[in-house]
């Protein structure tokens, strides 16, 4: 707190007090006043940087106290309300979250965040079918049939599940073809589908710590939203983006492929959710440490000039995604009970 100024007006300094903090506020500047006990009333400032623009508002209001635009006490009344209800807000979204979480803490990379879960089950149940769906086919490596000019079950389920038939593919050259005979199902299975067991882990273990608080936070129906949205516009990035060949060598990390897989768009989603939204609302209960952010966006940059084979675009899209999430949806929305 700093000291701006004191107002020795005999007759009505606290009034005069009050109408320069009611201005003050009308600019975002936290202020408060209390009596010198001598008869004048004194201005005090929260924000240091702020200390300055201050000091000026109070030399123009002793100039010229009657002027209009210090007349604002209305406007002053609404911002105090609309802030009083905010922290209600954040007061009840933060009980809740201390209710449903037990008392002990993550640890490791996202120490600040709450650690284990209860009550996930779009979590979990991503996490689960990951896992079955990865090993099941080969992580993409899929072991060939002993019997010669037959195909593997884990070559079998690997193609059903991608994007599209390598083997149409290779015939059509359309990545959509194989949606496009009614194989919908097609642009959602990429996702649990993962290239190796580090692919794998990295992906569950940050949707986990992630995506465990956020359903917690705002319930499974939302953070489902947020998970799938996330994941088919970083799909769509990936597909839409230009073929190794249109690409300079330096630039090849960010072309596109029909055959991306992972759970890493939507990953990406949640941390841009995650990272934007308490700036966008103060009172928002979850941050994530500033190491954790360089952590994630330089693992992204990396992984476009450093890494061959990586779905960038898919990064991409999903950090869009959950970017755009956190700042477009209203705070009634996230708050709405389902």
């Amino acid at each position: 707190m700093r000291r701006i100024g004191t107002v020795n007006d005999p007759d009505k300094a606290q009034e005069l007090a009050k109408r320069l903090a009611d201005y003050l506020i009308t600019l975002s500047i936290e202020s408060s006043v209390d009596s010198d006990g001598q008869g004048g009333w004194t201005l005090w400032v929260r924000d240091e940087e702020r200390v300055d623009e201050a000091k000026q508002a109070f030399a123009e209001f002793l100039a010229s106290p009657d002027d209009p635009k210090f007349k604002v006490s209305s406007e002053a009344s609404r911002i105090r309300d609309q802030r009083i209800a905010e922290n209600r807000r954040r007061l009840e979204t933060q009980r809740k979250l201390k209710m449903s979480m037990p008392k002990t803490r993550g640890v490791g990379a996202m120490s600040s965040m709450p650690g284990r879960q209860q009550a996930i089950p779009v979590t979990l149940g991503v996490v689960l079918i990951s896992v079955i769906l990865s090993f099941s086919t080969g992580f993409a490596r899929q072991n060939t049939s002993e019997i010669p000019g037959q195909i593997s079950f884990e070559e079998k389920a690997y193609d059903k599940l991608s994007f599209v038939d390598p083997g149409e593919y290779i015939q059509t050259g359309d990545a959509f073809h194989s949606v496009r005979e009614g194989e919908v199902w097609r642009i959602f299975t990429p996702m649990f589908l993962h290239g190796d067991m580090f692919h794998l882990a990295f992906n569950m273990i940050a949707l986990f710590m992630l995506g465990s608080v956020l359903e917690r936070l705002h319930g499974s129906k939302k953070y489902f939203v947020l998970l799938m949205v996330s994941y088919l516009v970083g799909m769509a990035f990936q597909l839409f983006l230009p073929p190794p060949s249109a690409l300079p060598v330096w630039a090849r990390g960010l072309a596109g492929s029909p055959f991306s897989i992972g759970a890493s768009g939507a990953v990406y989603g949640l941390f841009g959710f995650l990272w934007i939204r308490p700036m966008i609302d103060s009172f928002y209960p979850l941050r994530i440490p500033p190491r954790n952010v360089m952590l994630m966006l330089g693992w992204l940059v990396f992984c476009i000039f450093g890494i061959s084979g990586i779905a960038n675009g898919a990064h991409i899209g999903g950090l869009i995604a959950g970017v755009a999430f956190a700042m477009l949806i209203p705070n009634r929305f996230l708050s709405d009970s389902e």
